[in-house]
């Protein structure tokens, strides 16, 4: 979408050259020499009580942590009605993700209407703000960087640029840890005359999220600058989630706490979230955003956690599909302990390097255990569709192969999918291949190569299965097929080369 791109520049340009600006105040020139924060933006942030520095992860993220940003998969845009903030954020596949905040468009302290009767009203009022943001993956981490310009609210009053940085890694699933340092260089806003008008201190904190369950997420933040913790409770359903929290702050020998009740709906590409905010300071404590994402999944996101674009319900989709093809396997046990660890083994040796072999050894998987997958799988059919619309040789759904870079159309009915390999990449054998192995090597590190486990998450989805088991249930019962498919393999070197010839037609087609 250039035209969009090209949306986005003339937005943040724009912006700052506005004269006079969005909001501003009669103020007096009083500076007492103190040193402030820069103002705390964002409906969803401030509902889980600032703790969103390892949890931001939509258009409004460089407010809180630039790095969150690398979350998206899909282009976002959100506009906060009580602080007059627009948040935009588009990412482009191998590149990153670009984002924009602009600051206080309201131009009286409420939003629309200024009178004591809407209870919608702005935050922080009069500072204006102009943030163009990068954030990407690298690996499990994901860094960003914010620059931009700030004013106070003087009719006066030039602007001022800041700088900000931040980072995230998940330690896994169920962690995740962030930081974020802002206006890293501080920030002196001055009059025309060189008269400092205020000061931005810089601002460290760090932040965790812990996430126990699918339902439950408890986010946490401490802030060193400014003495100050943050804490807060969140019990999300599927599209719905609601959170409780609390911000304690200590400062120059004075003692401040407040709580906030949060509402959010994240649906149909569609958000909304409210915030109760209970602060002393604030005459307006009704906080209210909207949004919508849209576009296509744009940027690489290998082995990432379920975030706000992609839920933890896709992810348990991605794979139930996968059961609906099955047949009956041979009842044996397999030889193999009740929970084997995976080893990279080599594949037995071949006259030739067939493309079976070379993708095999390309993905660190041992040739019985790729094609007792497939055969489990598909029986080597490259298009099949089971009954859930998962599709080829590996049974990948839409968001799942998306996920890991194959071209998918979107579909009304998925269960008739265009079987062309070239529209839709599922139906194109090695692609669907290839990433059907990457997405399984990602779950054999997610659950500390343990084989059965990762075997049972990728059939009924990694939030169905925990790290350390037990497996029960239909998953278990998959990976059961799996692996007494594969001890077949083993013992019957015709069996496989037979296979190996299924195949291999099927790859050179």
């Amino acid at each position: 979408m250039r035209w969009f791109r090209i949306i986005l520049l003339l937005l943040f340009t724009g912006f700052l050259g506005v004269i006079p600006p969005f909001s501003e105040s009669s103020n007096d020139q009083t500076y007492n020499g103190t040193l402030d924060q820069r103002p705390l933006i964002g409906t969803r942030g401030l509902g889980l009580s600032r703790a969103f520095v390892s949890g931001a992860d939509d258009a409004t993220s460089p407010l809180w942590n630039p790095a969150g940003l690398a979350s998206l998969n899909h282009a976002n845009i959100i506009y906060d009605l009580s602080q007059g903030a627009l948040s935009i954020a588009y990412p482009i596949k191998y590149v990153g993700t670009f984002g924009i905040n602009l600051l206080d468009f309201n131009t009286s302290d409420r939003f629309l209407i200024n009178r004591f009767s809407n209870p919608i009203g702005t935050f922080e009022y009069g500072y204006n703000q102009a943030l163009l943001s990068y954030a990407r993956k690298l690996g499990p981490i994901q860094i960003g960087v914010s620059t931009g310009f700030s004013r106070s609210p003087y009719k006066n009053s030039l602007w001022a640029q800041n700088y900000d940085f931040g980072a995230m890694i998940a330690l896994s699933q169920q962690a995740i840890v962030g930081m974020q340092f802002r206006d890293i260089n501080g920030v002196s806003i001055q009059d025309e005359n060189g008269f400092v008008l205020n000061s931005f201190n810089s601002q460290m904190a760090l932040g965790t999220t812990l996430i126990p369950n699918k339902y439950i997420k408890w986010h946490a933040c401490y802030s060193f600058t400014t003495p100050g913790f943050g804490t807060s409770l969140e019990v999300v359903s599927g599209s719905l989630s609601a959170n409780v929290g609390s911000h304690f702050t200590y400062n120059a020998g004075a003692f401040a706490q407040s709580w906030s009740l949060g509402l959010s709906f994240n649906g149909w590409g569609k958000q909304t979230y409210y915030t109760y905010l209970n602060q002393q300071d604030l005459d307006y404590k009704h906080l209210l955003s909207i949004g919508f994402t849209f576009g296509d999944t744009t940027q690489e996101s290998y082995g990432k956690t379920p975030g706000h674009n992609d839920t933890i319900e896709d992810n348990v989709e991605s794979n139930d599909a996968e059961s609906d093809i099955r047949t009956t396997h041979p009842t044996t046990q397999p030889r193999t302990p009740n929970n084997p660890t995976h080893k990279k083994t080599e594949p037995t040796q071949y006259t030739s390097k067939k493309r079976s072999i070379q993708i095999a050894e390309k993905h660190s998987i041992s040739l019985e255990l790729m094609l007792a997958m497939i055969y489990v799988e598909s029986k080597f059919n490259p298009v099949a569709v089971s009954k859930t619309g998962a599709g080829g040789l590996m049974q990948m759904i839409p968001s799942t192969a998306r996920e890991y870079g194959l071209k998918v159309p979107k579909y009304t009915n998925r269960l008739k999918p265009n079987l062309n390999g070239k529209v839709d990449e599922r139906f194109d054998a090695q692609k669907n291949l290839e990433a059907g192995l990457e997405y399984f090597n990602f779950l054999l590190n997610k659950y500390l190569n343990n084989l059965t486990l990762a075997l049972g998450a990728y059939n009924v989805g990694p939030g169905r299965v925990k790290i350390r088991g037990p497996l029960s249930g239909r998953g278990k019962v998959y990976a059961e097929k799996v692996l007494n498919r594969q001890e077949l393999y083993r013992n019957d070197g015709k069996l496989l080369e037979t296979d190996l010839k299924r195949l291999e037609i099927v790859l050179n087609k």
